[in-house]
């Protein structure tokens, strides 16, 4: 995050083998709004900012996976 960010903390989620996620709220310099998804395993992550349609789209792909899936 730069100083130019605002970040509000949405969701951390523990992960199969020891891998853990976070969803922030995030307004970037100039008001752009994202959501950041970090992805954590040992040292390394994965960051991943999604706009208001992708964030929608990887949604829907998300919940239409995991009804097949249950």
């Amino acid at each position: 995050m730069t100083d130019n960010e605002e970040a509000i903390l949405i969701k951390e989620i523990e992960l199969p083998f020891q891998k853990s996620a976070t969803l922030k709220d995030v307004t970037l310099f100039g008001g752009m709004k994202v959501l950041r998804m970090t992805f954590r395993e040992r040292k390394r992550f994965t960051m991943i900012d999604l706009d208001p349609a992708n964030a929608t789209s990887l949604a829907n792909d998300l919940l239409a996976w995991a009804e097949e899936n249950k």
